[in-house]
């Protein structure tokens, strides 16, 4: 099968408006949700939901969201029309045990409606920024903006909002050694369409290189190009400084147990052991 035929190629441009929003929602996945508070001029507080939302840089710290305009009717949300005002906002991330308080306060009220009240969220008082946070959120960040970019004028238009970080909260309960623990955070990330995924299931990790691996290209061809291994095995194999001298204390000699066995090493991240299989692989074969 060619590369033509792996894919539909689809055109954005002749491509309708929600169709494009419906691909960048279920193909971006999963995506963080900033749940944003703001205070309008007149003292109108705000509560709205955006997934179009990530993290920018450290120095200083940038983060990011996007408020659309209205794609039937191209007019602002409440959320970018208080910060033109104000330009200030808290971020709270939303973890699973608030996800429906959330979704509730997502319903396009009229700007004067409270949606902390709506969603019955206690609010809470930031010490920089006049807005408030939500006080079940596991982390805060207080923001002053930073920049707004209006990214076409238009139906479903974003509006690239990005804030300074002022100030971090982070629940004390989450926070193990002077870091977020990932297990206890739950935070709930959006998929396409009504599909959430919370983020302490289905973990893994990985071990970030050290050194600049060798690459693909270094790997012996009698694995690189075989079809036994899997393209993240081959990178940890990769991902090594330099390929190991062959030792001589390996007892297996058949080409279907040594690709067995490394494979079962690449699973648990026994990389120096995986390696002597696999010279060892090579040699058999370079014999016969």
């Amino acid at each position: 099968m060619g590369f033509i035929d792996m894919y539909n190629s689809i055109d954005a441009k002749s491509n309708d408006i929600k169709s494009n929003y419906h691909l960048l929602i279920s193909g971006i996945v999963p995506r963080p949700i900033a749940f944003v508070g703001t205070r309008s001029k007149d003292g109108n507080d705000n509560l709205a939901p955006f997934s179009f939302f990530n993290g920018f840089g450290a120095n200083p710290p940038i983060v990011g969201f996007s408020p659309a305009l209205s794609g039937r009717t191209g007019k602002p949300k409440d959320t970018l029309l208080n910060i033109k005002e104000n330009p200030e906002f808290s971020i709270s991330i939303v973890d699973y045990d608030i996800v429906e308080q959330m979704s509730l306060a997502s319903s396009e009220y009229s700007r004067d409606v409270d949606e902390f009240t709506k969603s019955g969220l206690e609010k809470f008082k930031c010490n920089d920024i006049a807005a408030p946070a939500v006080k079940d959120s596991p982390f805060i960040m207080e923001c002053k903006l930073h920049e707004l970019i209006e990214l076409g004028g238009k139906p479903a238009s974003g509006n690239l909002i990005l804030g300074e970080v002022l100030r971090f909260h982070v629940r004390k309960d989450i926070y193990t050694d002077n870091r977020i623990d990932p297990l206890k955070i739950d935070a709930v990330s959006r998929l396409g369409y009504g599909w959430y995924s919370r983020s302490n299931q289905g973990l893994f990790e990985i071990n970030k290189p050290r050194v600049n691996g060798i690459g693909f290209e270094a790997l012996p061809n009698c694995i690189l190009k075989s079809n036994d291994f899997s393209g993240n095995e081959l990178a940890k194999l990769a991902s090594v400084k330099a390929i190991p001298v062959l030792s001589s204390d390996n007892l297996l000699s058949d080409k279907e147990s040594l690709i067995t066995e490394c494979k079962k090493l690449l699973s648990i991240d026994k990389v120096d052991k995986a390696w002597q299989l696999v010279l060892m692989l090579e040699s058999i074969l370079i014999e016969k």
